[in-house]
């Protein structure tokens, strides 16, 4: 018989071992004693690090629960599916070997967290940056040594080329100006290292041109057989890939409806497209961008306070920043990146892609088109308040190590929390204009055509061209920005049909909570719902119900 308190030991355990095996992940976790390390991303160490998992994973599934709680049960089960996907991840998906920009992200997140994560004095994380600079041509090497190129997919050969043409800024030239004023001490020693860092994304990029695109003919496609497994592994639901493929076309159909009624209100005459493509050209300037989403991120966190929506933790702050240019091939609008679970202050990051200044100005005006006034205030209310940042926030502040894993296995509720807010927002008159509210039915057309895509793109031989072409004359997508979201889902299988499908989890399971407790008040609700921490609704409901 296995007592709490041995499998909540021997889960504190793993962690700080993979925390030690992986210093990016540590300090984007909050735990910086490897803040100077990169990861052994050589095969010999994967392989070890894979075979602690599997270890680890049978002394779980070996377990006796008898004497668990409730809560208990579910971190255990959230422990051994998280464990099991690992595995998976480095069995059978094996990106070690199949995509080039696992090594890209590891240098480049290592040097980016140290700079954006106000966790001590710059000084000290730029000298820490300049230990993950010296042993960045370490990984880059071991990524040359470990790929496979004929079992490269050719779509993600082109976004890491993109990236290692990129990434390599980061260390010649932002390191060596912040440290001028930060840690001039060091400033020669950084320039020197980014110059050698700049020589072996060089080495990178001529490898992936010259020996991994010509020979890439991998398959991004995990299979219908692997796709139905992660739904139910990961996500935990009882529905498979065909299922989720009628139920993606039978929502895009009611949302098309949806907003073709709607668009009858504000015009007549005029098509649903061509009312979306009018709203597209009130977008702030270029210089301007930040700031505007900055007002509406601020507004959303004052409305919920205001229509007391949900509890807002006191230790949380939110910022806005520029998406790296690294990152901006896979990332077309915005994105979120949470605080560390063991971090004290809850300091997330909200991206923002802006516009490319030497891009051309019909680019630059594709680009700002996706940043319209109608569909911005959408936006930040997703990824800050009551969004993503607030839900995360609040799972940070889970009682268990398991249960702050949550967002390791699976986005359901993560998505779908922010998505509902979308809805919630509506409902409680912040997004009160007509045209807003098309945009916001846009956006769920968006999420219902992901589902179809996700499906198709993995079980149905859908090709990256398809998917953008059904994104663009579907939902109307700038062609650059379709072509970056689909980049995306070909290497995150199950992640895109979470949004909407999320969101439909969650209506249900607050539908059946009022029925339960008609009369609690609306911040009673939605605090007992965020204090479950990231599980799968399913998990979820037993908490709650």
């Amino acid at each position: 018989m296995t007592d709490t308190s041995q499998f909540y030991d021997q889960a504190d355990r793993w962690l700080r071992r993979m925390l030690e095996l992986n210093p990016v992940w540590a300090t984007e976790a909050g735990d910086h004693r490897w803040d100077g390390c990169l990861a052994d991303r050589s095969v010999a160490a994967l392989e070890n690090e894979n075979q602690e998992t599997k270890d680890a994973l049978a002394a779980f599934e070996k377990m006796t629960r008898t004497e668990f709680d409730i809560d208990t049960e579910i971190d255990h089960t959230l422990m051994v599916q998280i464990l099991k996907s690992l595995v998976r991840r480095h069995e059978t998906v094996r990106q070690h070997h199949r995509d080039p920009t696992y090594y890209i992200d590891e240098v480049t997140t290592g040097v980016f967290l140290l700079i954006m994560k106000e966790f001590a004095p710059l000084k000290d994380r730029l000298a820490a940056a300049l230990e993950r600079s010296r042993a960045t041509p370490r990984v880059l090497d071991q990524g040359m040594a470990n790929l496979i190129a004929k079992e490269v997919p050719a779509v993600w050969a082109e976004v890491a080329l993109e990236q290692a043409r990129q990434a390599a800024s980061l260390f010649t030239e932002l390191l060596p100006k912040l440290a001028a004023d930060a840690a001039p001490d060091i400033e020669e020693d950084l320039r020197l290292a980014g110059e050698t860092v700049a020589g072996s994304f060089e080495k990178y990029s001529h490898f992936l041109e010259t020996e991994v695109l010509p020979n890439a003919k991998g398959d991004f496609a995990i299979g219908r057989e692997l796709f139905d497994e992660m739904l139910r592994e990961n996500h935990m639901v009882d529905y498979d890939s065909d299922e989720l493929l009628d139920t993606g076309w039978r929502l895009i159909r009611e949302t098309e409806g949806l907003m073709s009624e709607l668009a009858r209100g504000i015009d007549p005459v005029k098509p649903v497209a061509e009312i979306l493509d009018m709203t597209k050209a009130d977008h702030p300037t270029a210089e301007g961008l930040l700031q505007a989403y900055e007002e509406a991120m601020q507004a959303a966190r004052q409305y919920v306070i205001d229509h007391d929506i949900a509890g807002i933790p006191g230790n949380e702050t939110l910022r806005i920043i520029e998406t790296p240019v690294y990152l901006r091939p896979i990332l077309p609008y915005a994105a979120y990146m949470p605080p560390g679970i063991f971090e004290e202050r809850q300091d997330g990051l909200f991206l923002v892609t802006s516009v490319d200044s030497g891009a051309t100005a019909e680019a630059q005006e594709e680009k700002l088109r996706g940043h319209n006034f109608a569909k911005l205030p959408i936006t930040a209310l997703h990824e800050a308040y009551p969004g993503h940042h607030l839900q995360l926030v609040w799972a940070n502040r889970g009682k268990s190590v398991p249960r702050r894993l949550g967002i390791m296995l699976s986005t359901l509720f993560i998505e779908g929390w922010a998505f509902y807010c979308e809805e919630l927002m509506e409902k409680l008159g912040y997004i009160d204009s007509p045209i807003q509210r098309l945009a916001r039915l846009k956006d769920q057309l968006w999420r219902a055509v992901r589902i179809v895509i996700d499906v198709s793109l993995h079980t149905r031989g859908m090709s990256v061209k398809e998917a953008v072409d059904l994104l663009v004359e579907r939902c109307r997508l700038e062609p650059t920005n379709a072509l970056a979201e689909v980049r995306r889902y070909t290497a995150h299988p199950t992640q895109p049909q979470t949004y909407l499908m999320g969101k439909l989890a969650l209506l249900d399971l607050v539908e059946e909570y009022r029925k339960r407790k008609p009369d609690i008040a609306l911040r009673e609700m939605h605090d007992a719902i965020l204090a479950c921490g990231s599980l799968p609704p399913s998990l979820m409901r037993r908490v709650l119900l």
